[in-house]
């Protein structure tokens, strides 16, 4: 009479142990899905869901006070201006006659009005092998001073040419590729970090911009789709055997914030930003055209991505120039709205011309459903 009751319990015992596997086999496979997993076999902080990204960011503000980054997050900046620089006394000369100058118009945040404004300028810099790949200490005492100074947990590569500030030309392809990699992780950055603010843009640190004439155009255009700067043309990559694009020159470009969203989500991108370059990963890096910064972000945004809608803000040569023309003299008008290539005497005179306008008029023409123009008028 009791084998049944023996069968009936042994029945109880395997349902027991089945549902025992299946729980166990769901939990293992829940689990799975919500660890993040790396990007096309790239380093952790290049997926921006893993928790290593927000080390990254840590260790970029790192000599940015936390109560200054609260404060950032409870502003709402119209533009944030990333200037790729260096960790060196020339380009040092060249970020403190910008805080000094320009960076004192009206609507610029700094740590002197608690960062209030519509634009916010933040420079980025990686670790310099003149310093042992360490940042040195006129570096963090600049930082602590100024609290604009994002240091990024990269290094810089080595130059190799004769480039100084104000001229054009190549740095060497390790310093390109390392400054490419910089403006790749400030716009990635400044999408995680200022989740609020409407345009993200880059910039050099030998331009002169009347930051109130900037902004009054940045008020008159669509919140989405801006890719905004010099338009024009290279065949750079020709002797790699790879067809010339056109994009907007890297002096100072203005991405909406839904285009540079596009721009630093495209995954061969986002890996090659952590990939140590070599000789034998060139071509790699030149398929995406990562030997130039301002080339790989239209490269990326029209060839890659194929971002739709964009529409291009085509600055014409009456607002975005060259301090002075190929026989020295001034192309300064009063128009002008990015001075590029300025000497270390340019920043206070420039200062001194355009200081006092601080209402300027903006006007834009929208030629097509894809085109603007900044009006010269």
């Amino acid at each position: 009479m009791t084998k049944p009751k023996l069968t009936t319990m042994k029945q109880k015992l395997k349902r027991i142990v089945v549902l025992l596997i299946l729980f166990i086999a769901v939990t293992n496979l829940l689990y799975l899905s919500l660890v993040p997993a790396d990007d096309d076999g790239a380093p952790a902080p290049n997926n921006p869901r893993h928790p290593q990204a927000a080390a990254v960011d840590d260790a970029a503000l790192a000599y940015i006070s936390r109560r200054v980054v609260d404060t950032w997050s409870r502003r709402e900046y119209l533009v944030l201006l990333g200037i790729p620089s260096t960790d060196d006394e020339a380009r040092r000369t060249r970020r403190n006659l910008q805080r000094t100058t320009c960076w004192r118009f009206p609507g610029v945040a700094t740590r002197a009005n608690d960062f209030t404004g519509a634009m916010l300028v933040l420079y980025v810099l990686g670790r310099h092998p003149s310093h042992g790949y360490e940042y040195s200490a006129a570096l963090l005492e600049e930082a602590s001073q100024w609290n604009d100074v994002v240091a990024l947990p990269m290094n810089e590569g080595r130059v190799t040419r004769n480039k100084t500030i104000g001229s054009y030309g190549p740095l060497g392809d390790e310093a390109d590729v390392g400054v490419t990699r910089k403006t790749h992780m400030w716009f990635d950055l400044a999408v995680r970090l200022f989740p609020n603010a409407r345009y993200i843009a880059k910039g050099d640190e030998d331009i002169f911009l009347r930051v109130p004439l900037f902004v009054a155009h940045l008020r008159l255009l669509p919140r989405r789709g801006v890719y905004m700067g010099v338009h024009i043309g290279t065949s750079n990559f020709g002797d790699k055997g790879l067809p010339g694009s056109r994009f907007m020159i890297g002096w100072c470009y203005v991405l909406s914030r839904d285009v540079a969203e596009a721009l630093v989500s495209y995954k061969p991108l986002r890996r090659l930003a952590y990939l140590p370059y070599s000789k034998e990963r060139d071509h790699e890096f030149a398929l995406l055209r990562f030997h130039y910064e301002d080339t790989m972000v239209g490269w990326v945004l029209e060839k890659e991505v194929k971002y739709q809608p964009m529409i291009y803000v085509k600055v014409l040569s009456c607002h975005f120039h060259d301090a002075r023309n190929n026989t020295g003299h001034s192309q300064v008008v009063p128009t002008s709205m990015c001075i590029h290539h300025v000497q270390e005497d340019d920043y206070a005179a420039l200062m001194a011309r355009f200081g006092n306008d601080t209402s300027p008029v903006a006007r834009v023409e929208r030629v097509s459903d894809d085109t603007i123009y900044p009006s010269c008028n």
